[in-house]
């Protein structure tokens, strides 16, 4: 998916495991989105590259600041980036709180890929429309 001015949609992708972040890394590239990979909410905050993610993958619990946590601050601070929620075990509570919160999509792992990739790109052709 190309945005507007031409670029490949750049999508975030933040779990503390290794392996989940790698796996959907590999699979969001092998469709042609450019990833950048964050094993904390800590890390995205640091980031300076922020401003320039299309839409973002989170883990509901991270160690440090939860993925909840993460996507409230940045909501605080208007910075409004399109989210799928991901956890292994998120109860009806959590999962209301996602929803609440604006949240895209919430997926319990392991990851419906189909689904995944279908959301990405349908907010992101959503996004695109004039």
């Amino acid at each position: 998916m190309q945005k507007l001015d031409g670029t490949r949609a750049q999508i975030a992708i933040v779990d503390d495991d290794f392996s989940v972040r790698a796996a959907l890394g590999n699979l969001l590239r092998s469709v042609n989105y450019k990833t950048l990979l964050f094993e904390s909410a800590e890390a995205v905050l640091q980031s300076n590259a922020l401003r320039e993610i299309s839409f973002m993958v989170l883990d509901v619990k991270l160690k440090g600041i939860s993925g909840i946590e993460l996507f409230e601050r940045l909501r605080a601070a208007e910075v409004n980036i399109p989210t799928a929620f991901i956890s292994g075990n998120a109860g009806l509570n959590t999962q209301l709180r996602i929803a609440r919160a604006g949240a895209v999509l919430f997926l319990s792992k392991p990851v419906d890929v189909e689904l995944l990739l279908r959301t990405i790109d349908d907010t992101l052709n959503a996004i695109a429309l004039p």
